[in-house]
């Protein structure tokens, strides 16, 4: 246990390194050509922009809107991905029906449902919603499809061996073994979510950070957009590490799994 804490620690030290190292290049950056500071403020000004939007619960109430857009797009994503995908990954009529489809609406950028979602959904929180779902739910589909369709063939003839009947054989050894991948794909869904949500509030909203972003960009203020950036990457973080933990209470039965 002692053991695993001191790793912990060292690791999170190390990720620290360079993070450190890049505000201390921007800050002499900025200090260095004062001509441009007014368009690239250093760190230390941001910090500041950042503590004054604090106080006055401006980061906070923007803050909050985006991650109930994130969690309430991501939700709506999981709730299509995680059936459909399971149901792919397990049928073979049924990946042989959906596949197609699948991989033709794939590849279309988020950028480019953005006129679409407009014209469907107006303004308001709807189209955010709908722009985050078909952000985040293809890696959820496509890795629940792989983890079932991947699963160690030895595992699956074990439990059909010991007798187990087909629904058995799919709650109690395939969804468990596929849930590494799930959780991967998920992992991945609430990074991109955060990419939609912004794009998302840029046009569609008037709340949220991406908003606040925009609203300073018009106003010239590039500390608050700098703000809302740094935001958007910590809170992004912590939800990432919310995943992670989620990840090591769920899959501790799964030896050798990297969740760090």
């Amino acid at each position: 246990m002692e053991r695993a804490r001191r790793h912990r620690l060292r690791h999170s030290f190390r990720g620290l390194i360079v993070p450190v190292l890049f505000l201390i290049a921007w800050e002499a950056g900025a200090r260095l050509w004062l001509a441009k500071a007014i368009l690239i403020p250093p760190p230390s000004a941001v910090i500041r922009t950042l503590w004054a939007l604090l106080r006055d619960g401006t980061l906070e109430e923007h803050t909050i809107s985006s991650i109930l857009r994130v969690l309430s797009g991501f939700a709506i994503s999981l709730l299509f991905a995680l059936p459909l995908g399971l149901v792919m990954g397990w049928n073979r009529v049924a990946h042989e029906l959906f596949d197609t489809t699948v991989q033709i609406f794939r590849p279309i950028p988020g950028t480019a449902w953005v006129p679409a979602a407009i014209l469907l959904f107006g303004i308001g929180d709807r189209p955010a919603l709908f722009l985050i779902f078909m952000g985040t739910i293809w890696p959820i589909l496509l890795s629940t499809i792989h983890g079932v369709r991947n699963i160690n063939k030895h595992f699956i003839w074990a439990a059909l061996t010991m007798g187990a009947d087909r629904r058995r054989l799919f709650t109690k050894v395939v969804f468990p073994a596929a849930l590494p991948s799930i959780f991967t794909g998920c992992r991945v869904g609430m990074g991109v979510a955060w990419t939609f949500v912004v794009v998302a509030e840029l046009i569609a909203v008037r709340t949220g950070l991406g908003y606040m972003i925009m609203e300073a960009r018009l106003i010239v203020r590039p500390d608050i957009v700098f703000a809302g950036m740094i935001a958007i990457g910590v809170v992004g973080l912590g939800l990432d590490w919310l995943a992670r933990t989620a990840m090591r209470r769920f899959l501790r039965w799964q030896k050798g799994l990297v969740l760090e």
